[in-house]
């Protein structure tokens, strides 16, 4: 059995990169999946954004580990010349339109044997399916676990950081077992560095 991290959209990523703890999806020994509007929106940013440097050095670091995931929506956004992009709005649902590409991805090339953990903060990725391999987890409720586990002293620590950062992150506590994970909580820090907290993370 293969577990994957699968990330749909770039609410846990932006969260965990605005307090400099993507060390926390690094202690995962699997691939991270997203989509390729993920990439593009937090490699791209806001000019000046204080975690763009956070990306880039992550992406950096992770090679072939994070996997780049392609959808109809991030083709033909690319397709738009970069000067152009630059004045656009995204695309009206862009997003969702995305999000809903990946499960179906996710869905259909998942071989029998696998299971991922699905690591989200848009409420659209808890009415879409996945498929019957996944576990659908909000990234508060990663933080949680983690807490119970022992690997960080304090969810809530983490979650006042980011909020001083100005992000906050959705406070529903969202844990959805698969039917084929079911009365296997947690099931996925079996696959995880759950070793304690340090004050320095090394990335």
């Amino acid at each position: 059995m293969a577990l994957e991290i699968v990330i749909p959209d770039s609410g846990p990523l932006m969260s965990l990169g605005r307090i400099d703890r993507l060390d926390l999806l690094d202690r995962f020994n699997c691939p991270i999946l997203i989509t390729d509007m993920v990439a593009d929106e937090i490699l791209r940013g806001k000019p000046g954004a204080p975690d763009a440097s956070v990306f880039e050095a992550w992406f950096a670091k992770r090679g072939n580990r994070i996997q780049t995931i392609e959808t109809s929506i991030g083709m033909m956004w690319k397709a738009i010349p970069e000067d152009i992009r630059a004045t656009l709005k995204r695309v009206r649902d862009a997003g969702e339109t995305s999000i809903w590409q990946f499960s179906n991805t996710i869905r259909d090339t998942m071989a029998a044997d696998d299971e991922a953990l699905v690591l989200f903060e848009d409420a659209a990725v808890k009415k879409m399916d996945f498929g019957p391999h996944i576990r659908k987890l909000s990234t508060w409720s990663f933080l949680i676990a983690l807490e119970r586990a022992g690997v960080i002293p304090s969810a809530q620590t983490l979650r006042n950081d980011m909020m001083a950062a100005n992000r906050t992150i959705p406070s529903d506590p969202f844990d959805q077992p698969s039917p084929k994970m079911a009365g296997r909580d947690e099931d996925w820090i079996a696959g995880y560095d759950a070793r304690p907290d340090m004050d320095d993370p090394t990335p």
